[in-house]
């Protein structure tokens, strides 16, 4: 059976494949925020409760937001603040006694979608990620391309234009990314984003973007 992780800033989703890649089971949780023992332990649990229902050692692959591993082996996610800096996937593969696999989410998600039968006529594949952040895959005859930064088809962290607005006496926001830049796309376009959008606006604390949209 395939082990298949989507991580984000919000939620642990697993979902478990077998040899035809047909789903068999899912299930998510939320995403430790403040404690990696509590992320590790959410992923473990998640694996280990798979492993008792099909009754096998599963193999595990995990699509994360950022750099998945750094030159000295860590991850680098700003959206998970409990995992980011850490060694996650030697972590992982000695906790689940099993090698695991680590890469960032869009890249996965771009993955997926060009071994889809239905794009596997086309050379390049681009996935866009709307979510706790905004992230962005780009495939090329079935390869990711990543770049040695891993930034590569982040679309998320091209600036917008707000220097231009700025000179023509607009006021415009311009937020600070925690990739360092000011003006990321995903500081506007993500949930997250949203959030404090509408909060500035309306001089208020909007908790999530389910809660944007009610309003």
């Amino acid at each position: 059976m395939y082990y298949g992780f989507d991580i984000g800033g919000t939620k642990i989703a697993l979902g478990v494949f077998d040899s035809g890649r047909q789903l068999q089971w899912e299930k998510r949780v939320p995403t430790p925020r403040d404690s990696y023992d509590a992320f590790l332990d959410a992923v473990c649990e998640l694996v280990a409760e798979a492993d008792q229902r099909f009754g096998c050692k599963g193999s595990v692959g995990i699509g994360i937001p950022g750099m998945p591993e750094t030159e000295d082996g860590t991850l680098y996610a700003a959206n998970v603040p409990a995992a980011s800096g850490k060694p996650l996937r030697a972590d992982l593969s000695a906790r689940l006694d099993r090698d695991v696999r680590l890469d960032n989410d869009a890249n996965c998600f771009a993955l997926s979608e060009a071994w889809d039968d239905e794009f596997t006529q086309y050379p390049l594949v681009m996935g866009l990620i709307l979510g706790t952040g905004v992230g962005g895959g780009l495939i090329f005859n079935g390869k990711p391309i990543t770049g040695k930064s891993y930034i590569t088809g982040e679309f998320g962290h091209m600036r917008l234009p707000v220097d231009a607005l700025t000179m023509m006496g607009l006021d415009f926001p311009l937020r600070r990314c925690g990739c360092g830049q000011h003006g990321c796309i995903e500081n506007y376009l993500s949930g997250r984003g949203f959030c404090v959008a509408v909060s500035t606006l309306l001089s208020s604390t909007v908790a999530g973007s389910r809660n944007y949209c009610a309003l």
